[in-house]
């Protein structure tokens, strides 16, 4: 085995081995995302408060850890909450802040802004002075039904692609499970999407709730196809401690270190970084084939999420590259790349 190919054995034998799942804001904002669905208006307040000390800014795609992205509106929950326990003014300051509703959607903006503003305006009044009674007798009025309202009608069409979308994504949760995939946290961030899709199917009441669920079924799929195996330990190297060796450490520390940052934005999901980084290493190491196969990796996974073809036009040239320098008998190895990554490379030359 070649100096530079020991050195990439080593990089990678350190990455399997450590842990880069920490809480934060974001477990603050999913329980108070589901203390919301029960109600629990003043749990819903104390963890939204907690999620925006750690992240104050909504979007509509943010970035939790890695390539898992969320819809994160706090200031709705938590003015809902402020609203529902008696603090008008903070409910209508945070009404006023949000951009709109999480995946959980508990009606308009407008609606509950109106409603703080109209308890805070009653709650201001002075208390009205006792009605006397009239001697005269109250005129019988009659009884007015109120209509009662019909139910939104459902496209059946998007109901379907709603329930194809999640057999596809159950399918793509047994092949993760089936290359020993369980135990990542793309493949328990899928399984915790999944079950919410499902929920949300069966109590789909209109064609937005049928569109939610589509797009949650479609990001399972995404998640189950990055979740791979925890990697083998790499073998020892034989005489680690002669003096070519510690000679061969010292050239190529330079190289391991640049190689160490972009193999860890890769499996942490910054490909955009890692693309780079990558990019960097084939001018330093040409006619590594691994360096190569990384690349292609990295700027595939950027089409995957951006859909810009640019990217899976560059991706290819990368494999085509890596082919050309490297007999990968097999195809390249399931426990760094995901399935959508090996059919692509497989695919090319």
């Amino acid at each position: 085995m070649s100096s530079s190919l020991r050195a990439f054995a080593v990089v990678l034998f350190s990455l399997a081995v450590a842990s880069n799942a920490h809480a934060s804001w974001y477990d603050d904002y999913d329980q108070g995302v589901a203390a919301a669905r029960s109600g629990n208006w003043s749990a819903v307040v104390s963890k939204m408060t907690s999620a925006i000390k750690g992240s104050p800014n909504e979007n509509n795609k943010a970035r939790t850890y890695g390539a898992i992205f969320i819809n994160y509106h706090p200031y709705y929950y938590r003015g809902i909450g402020y609203l529902n326990t008696g603090k008008y003014e903070q409910a209508i300051a945070d009404l006023e802040r949000t951009s709109g509703p999480g995946e959980v959607d508990l009606g308009p903006i407008g609606t509950h802004l109106e409603r703080a503003k109209r308890q805070l305006a009653a709650a201001s009044e002075p208390a009205p002075e006792p009605i006397r009674p009239d001697p005269r007798p109250e005129p019988v009025r009659p009884v007015v039904t109120p209509p009662v309202p019909t139910a939104p009608q459902m496209d059946p069409n998007l109901r379907a692609r709603a329930s194809a979308a999640l057999t596809a994504a159950k399918n793509k949760l047994q092949q993760a499970q089936g290359r020993r995939a369980s135990t990542s946290p793309q493949y328990t961030q899928a399984m915790s999407l999944f079950s919410d899709a499902t929920s949300r199917s069966s109590a789909a009441r209109s064609n937005d709730d049928l569109n939610a669920v589509l797009s949650m079924a479609e990001n399972v799929g995404d998640l189950a196809d990055l979740a791979m195996p925890p990697a083998a330990p790499a073998p020892a190297l034989p005489n680690q401690g002669t003096r070519p060796a510690i000679v061969t450490q010292t050239v190529l520390s330079d190289y391991e270190r640049q190689l160490r940052f972009a193999l860890e934005n890769y499996f942490n999901g910054e490909f955009e970084d890692a693309s780079r980084q990558f990019s960097e290493l084939t001018r330093k190491l040409p006619d590594n084939g691994w360096i190569w196969a990384f690349l292609g990796a990295s700027q595939y996974s950027q089409y995957a999420f951006e859909a810009d073809d640019r990217y899976r036009q560059k991706a290819l040239q990368s494999f085509n590259k890596a082919k050309r320098l490297r007999n990968w008998k097999g195809g390249l190895p399931e426990k760094y790349f995901s399935r959508r990554i090996r059919r692509a490379f497989q695919g090319q030359g």
